[in-house]
């Protein structure tokens, strides 16, 4: 995929990269999704903008639709990355990040495309990538996205995950995390088994997955007002941990708010492997129709 190397400064003055590519195609986007001219792709935990097969197939298939797209780096890609934050070089990354400042690298990207002439964005996202597209929508919104594509948004669920299977060992990280608080050793990085095998820092991990769940999507996904599509895979929905309760849940979200579209792809996992042509159909004929 051909494209130009970007940058922005987010409001709180952190400089990201991404891959800018304008759409040679006529716009075929339906008028009900505010006939979106281009899309922020936003990778997953520890990803990036250049090394996610699935985001740059999506990103082929929004360019043909006559979509332009810019695939980008939040503060959250890599576990643990060096970026210029004003003007000197800091760590962040995954396992660093506060989920909440998503907002400002979200919006520092659409406001990148509204400066390059381009007047309604679609944020897809993957992952993390999908809850922070909708987090920044529904507590942040910029008036210029006019729709969501969210892949496999996992559920950040503290109750669901104390009740799992592997919830002792879910409780004894918790605790790990909160002793590590208390001695003052919060921001310092420990490797934890579940719900995924990661490094994080305890505060980061109580973040996401303590008992505020201030990032469980199915919480606020309520405050969106721009139609959204949201994809899933059977096999992650029936055997993942980080979807325990989803199944239970949309048939109540869908009837709860009509600008919500859920479609579930048949034998398809968390990276939807062999199955982007399924996620094609889905994508094309919502944004179509």
């Amino acid at each position: 995929m051909q494209g130009e190397i970007v940058s922005v400064t987010t409001s709180d003055y952190l400089r990201l990269h991404g891959l800018f590519c304008r759409s040679s195609h006529r716009l075929t986007v339906s008028p009900s999704k505010g006939s979106a001219d281009a899309a922020v792709l936003v990778h997953g935990l520890g990803g990036n903008f250049y090394s996610s097969r699935l985001l740059l197939h999506f990103a082929d298939t929004l360019l043909k639709l006559g979509v332009s797209v810019v695939l980008v780096n939040t503060r959250g890609h890599e576990m643990i990355n060096t970026c210029s934050w004003s003007g000197r070089g800091q760590s962040v990354g995954a396992a660093l990040e506060d989920v909440d400042h998503c907002r400002f690298d979200m919006h520092a990207w659409t406001d990148f495309l509204v400066e390059r002439g381009f007047a309604n964005v679609i944020f897809f996202g993957h992952s993390l990538g999908a809850i922070k597209s909708l987090y920044t929508t529904a507590k942040a919104p910029h008036d210029r996205v006019a729709a969501i594509v969210g892949l496999s948004p996992t559920r950040l669920s503290y109750h669901q995950l104390i009740d799992s299977p592997r919830g002792e060992l879910f409780r004894e990280t918790i605790g790990r995390c909160e002793e590590m608080i208390s001695q003052g050793r919060g921001r310092e990085p420990i490797q934890v088994q579940f719900p995924v095998s990661t490094w994080m820092t305890p505060q980061c991990y109580l973040d996401k997955y303590g008992p505020e769940e201030k990032f469980n999507w199915s919480h606020f996904i309520g405050e969106v007002s721009v139609p959204t599509l949201l994809v899933f895979g059977e096999k992650e929905l029936a055997e993942d941990p980080a979807f325990t309760g989803v199944s239970d849940e949309l048939a109540n979200l869908k009837r709860g708010w009509n600008s919500l579209t859920i479609e579930i792809i048949s034998a398809a996992d968390h990276f939807y492997t062999s199955q982007f042509h399924a996620v094609d159909d889905a994508m094309v004929r919502w944004l179509t129709s």
